[in-house]
């Protein structure tokens, strides 16, 4: 009883609810730090103490070395700065260790079995939330439903859409990643299939009407993965072509999404809005910038410099203050939460100066100003590596049924990370998006560690856990067969798996597995279920055993 309660699959759900009030508009309503923290901490604290002493946590992995690491040194460099550090830092920081402890790492009993599991219990729930929160704002947008408080916006802010969320720009991200998640529900083949098709639609509806241009790039960039993927993956096409294709997809949706867009902008003003602001995505500044940085004169680089300030909403500037906040202390780091404080002080302005602005507006600015020259060094390991990670599983899952899944999974923290570029995302608690991309990111990383494994659930009389290779064979006759024959040889239960081993023949080789399958039903025709699933299983590993018997010596 006590291990079903104390458990990070219940902490993942608890931690997605807290850090999804963190998104909505507190501040508007006077609420300074959400008071579900103590629940969460004192929580966290018992499943990762019960963790550690079952030995579920995991300290070999280089990559969980690296981002504890980090998360160390921001815990440090917290405490260091007691000047500025208050509550809410400390908060920051101690959430951010449970990220990497509890959710990005998982624990050492974690299978695919289990790994599924959570995924049905965590989509829905993120799908729900967000779904609901999404649609009350697009409520709000229509009708026209504007309000200042306490220095906090709330539904429409001049022509774009912040809705129920603190900060729409964050919220466009998390709207980017509950698309992801609902492609899953559906690829997976959950129950509700038109409610998570309506929730995509709610979305990109929500994302369209932000006018958040890091949002509206990360669109492009998912929906050029899952157009390619479904349409011209298939096709025969050379390298150039693939990469022209793709390029070519990305601006077509980019630039539909754009007209979108202005179309979007004058709903408010047929409403009465009096709010006008110029357009977002400012080609014409944008052309400018080009035309001067291709004329080659040294004397145009002030002007280029005021222009792509202007055209990225004074990111230049910030970048500027967080180098100056980060001279302050570029050793320790000025730790977590502490941006804000520090901005005030240093340009002598308001405690209002910068109410949103919370840190850098960029995932390696951040980690330098918060952590340190070391905690930077850590991290951009911890990014290089993540890279050769993503590569390594698109290449293991490239010819599986289970590489569109492995791919939205990648699309989710890749949504984050291109976010991290420019606005919120990646670390501390203020958007649910970044705890998302943690967790899929943790299960990627863990995927990767793994044999293959389809993710896929392709019958509603099983769940395919995992296979093992047991033996090759080479036969002397010449078997000549259109699809290969097997014979199963045993058949036994092991703790929660029921393994067939099984022996597949292709033309003078015999391949024999032990497969591995968690059953949803009980067995009532043993013979009748193990040939389905030696069947279902084959197509699994046609390439493999393909590829194996291609490379053999006997042929």
């Amino acid at each position: 009883m006590f291990e079903k309660l104390i458990n990070r699959t219940n902490f993942k759900l608890l931690f997605i609810f807290y850090v999804f009030i963190n998104t909505l508009a507190l501040g508007y309503f006077g609420i300074q730090t959400n008071p579900l923290y103590i629940v969460v901490f004192i929580y966290g604290a018992m499943v990762l103490f019960y963790d550690l002493l079952k030995k579920e946590v995991i300290y070999s992995k280089n990559h969980l070395i690296l981002i504890f690491l980090y998360g160390a040194l921001l815990c440090i460099a917290t405490y260091y700065n007691k000047t500025y550090s208050d509550k809410t830092s400390y908060i920051i920081a101690i959430m951010q260790m449970f990220i990497f402890l509890l959710i990005f790492a998982q624990p050492r009993s974690m299978t695919l079995k289990k790994l599924k599991k959570e995924l049905k219990l965590i989509i829905p729930f993120v799908c729900v939330l967000v779904g609901t929160a999404s649609l009350i704002s697009l409520g709000m947008y229509f009708l026209n439903i504007s309000s200042t408080r306490n220095g906090w916006y709330l539904g429409l802010v001049g022509t774009r859409l912040f809705g129920v969320y603190f900060n729409c720009n964050p919220a466009s991200f998390l709207a980017v990643i509950t698309v992801l998640l609902s492609l899953i529900a559906i690829s997976n083949q959950y129950r509700f299939r038109l409610l998570y098709i309506a929730n995509i639609g709610i979305q990109l509806g929500y994302i369209i009407l932000t006018q958040c241009r890091a949002a509206i790039l990360i669109l492009a960039v998912v929906s050029t993965a899952v157009i390619y993927y479904y349409f011209f993956r298939a096709k025969e096409f050379s390298k150039f072509k693939r990469i022209t294709l793709n390029i070519g997809l990305c601006l077509s949706i980019l630039f539909g999404t754009t007209i979108i867009n202005k179309v979007a902008y004058l709903i408010p003003q047929l409403q009465g809005a009096t709010v006008k602001e110029e357009g977002r995505f400012q080609f014409q500044s944008i052309q400018e910038i080009i035309e001067l940085t291709m004329s080659g004169s040294i004397s145009n680089i002030p002007k280029i410099i005021q222009l792509t300030d202007q055209v990225t909403s004074g990111r230049i500037t910030l970048a500027k203050d967080s180098v100056k906040v980060w001279q302050k202390d570029p050793l320790h780091g000025i730790g977590a939460g502490n941006f804000r404080k520090m901005l005030v002080d240093q340009n002598g302005a308001s405690a209002n100066y910068g109410q949103q602005i919370l840190h850098s507006h960029n995932v390696f600015l951040e980690t330098l100003v918060t952590a340190g020259i070391f905690g930077f060094a850590i991290f951009f390991l911890f990014f290089i590596k993540t890279m050769f990670v993503t590569r390594d599983i698109l290449n293991k899952y490239k010819n599986k049924r289970a590489y569109f899944i492995i791919l939205l999974f990648i699309m989710i923290f890749l949504s984050e990370f291109i976010g991290g570029f420019f606005d919120f995302g990646v670390f501390y608690v203020y958007s649910l998006s970044a705890t998302l991309a943690w967790l899929f990111l943790g299960y990627t990383y863990w995927l990767n560690d793994q044999p293959d494994m389809p993710l896929v659930d392709h019958s509603q009389t099983v769940t395919f856990n995992r296979y093992e290779l047991i033996s090759i064979q080479y036969r002397h006759e010449d078997i000549k067969l259109i699809k290969p024959e097997f014979v199963i040889i045993n058949t036994r239960d092991v703790a929660d798996d029921y393994i067939i081993q099984v022996q597949y023949m292709l033309g003078k080789s015999t391949f024999v597995y032990d497969l591995y399958y968690s059953l949803n039903k009980k067995k009532k025709d043993n013979e009748t279920l193990n040939k389905t699933l030696v069947k279902e299983f084959y197509p699994l590993i046609e390439d493999e055993i393909k590829s194996i018997y291609a490379q053999s010596e006997i042929k």
